[in-house]
């Protein structure tokens, strides 16, 4: 299946190009045509993935997993313009998946296990903020001083914009709207941005900035790799969930905008591959795996949380956490010995006293 996925991309560029990118740029109907694309090779994974591949081996990993770290690599090849050589990742992306492979292992945890799991890790769920619009800035001289005016001003369309960005696709938007929204002039717009796009590409540059630094601030203090692994993990999740808006104008709408704001997301998830690193020096498995590994890892725990936010379930985005972790800790570590880590996470959880 993934060898004839690859053929097709790399002989035809521009299908790739359509299936890939310009599918997810098309609207709400050609999203969710593309969602539902996506569903069905997961469950043909799935179906895939239960079976033996030889002497009692099976693959540890979910179908959602191995199609959104297989299609996250793809995607981004297609979006760089290096579809034709696409079809030569297939070895190193077979040793990924290979890598989740365990033998006599008579435990598959399966998605609705994992969502189970899961569950465990999820936050009570804070109020929502008030959608409503803000007040506007007092017209005429003020008490403030004009750098501070500039400031609010550009926070208020940046809140504006992320906002717009879950009730009103792409196409739709207008500086009309976004300053109605901000409650500024559009005046204060233009002196901030040249256009929507301009505003679009900063509140996207503050989301991604803001994540990375939240996951890296407790990823560089952990114990070890695992740990640092979950810890950063955690930060990250945690932080979507909190800022439903921002991940959706990021992982929802960017196609829609164009190259600039693809770019962007491609280059944030290619820095997220540095924390993956250490991986490599755990242990001799670690050692044998292409660097492509780093890429699909990233691609597959950034198409799970894009699943959360495409079933309007980003509230709950640390429900994802056990089997993010095991993705990424697994084909270095090993999956019995991933699984043995998060399954302790869990019943850490469960030990912990309320309050």
């Amino acid at each position: 299946m993934l060898k004839e996925l690859l053929s097709v991309v790399s002989k035809d560029p521009a299908a790739a190009h359509i299936l890939m990118l310009d599918a997810r740029a098309g609207g709400r109907e050609a999203r969710l045509a593309h969602e539902r694309l996506m569903q069905m090779g997961v469950e043909t994974l799935e179906g895939w993935l239960q079976a033996e591949i030889g002497e009692g081996w099976r693959l540890a990993v979910t179908g959602r997993a191995v199609m959104e770290g297989a299609v996250g690599v793809i995607t981004n090849r297609a979006f760089r313009g290096e579809a034709a050589q696409i079809a030569d990742l297939y070895d190193d992306l077979m040793a990924w998946i290979v890598s989740y492979a365990v033998q006599d292992e008579p435990r598959r945890i399966g998605p609705d296990d994992w969502r189970r799991l899961g569950a465990r890790f999820v936050q009570p769920a804070r109020p929502a903020p008030d959608p409503s619009s803000p007040p506007r800035l007092p017209r005429g001289r003020s008490a403030l001083a004009p750098q501070t005016v500039a400031g609010e001003q550009r926070e208020r369309i940046l809140v504006a914009m992320t906002r717009l960005a879950r009730t009103m696709i792409y196409q739709e938007m207008s500086v009309a709207e976004i300053v109605k929204q901000a409650g500024v002039t559009r005046e204060a717009f233009y002196q901030h941005f040249r256009n929507k796009e301009d505003a679009f590409l900063a509140a996207q540059s503050t989301g991604l900035e803001s994540s990375t630094a939240v996951a890296a601030a407790k990823f560089f203090v952990g114990d070890n790799w695992p740990e640092r692994i979950w810890d950063g993990l955690e930060a990250l999740l945690t932080f979507t969930a909190t800022q439903p808006d921002l991940i959706y104008l990021d992982v929802i709408e960017s196609p829609a905008v164009g190259s600039a704001a693809l770019r962007r997301s491609f280059d944030n998830l290619m820095a997220y591959t540095l924390f993956i690193e250490d991986g490599y020096r755990q242990c001799r498995r670690g050692e044998r795996l292409p660097r492509l590994c780093s890429e699909a890892i990233a691609a597959s725990v950034l198409g799970m949380m894009r699943s959360m936010v495409y079933e309007d379930r980003t509230e709950r985005m640390a429900e994802i956490l056990p089997q993010a972790a095991y993705v990424v800790l697994a084909p270095f570590i090993g999956p019995t010995a991933a699984i043995d880590f998060v399954e302790a996470k869990a019943a850490a959880i469960d030990e912990t006293p309320p309050g």
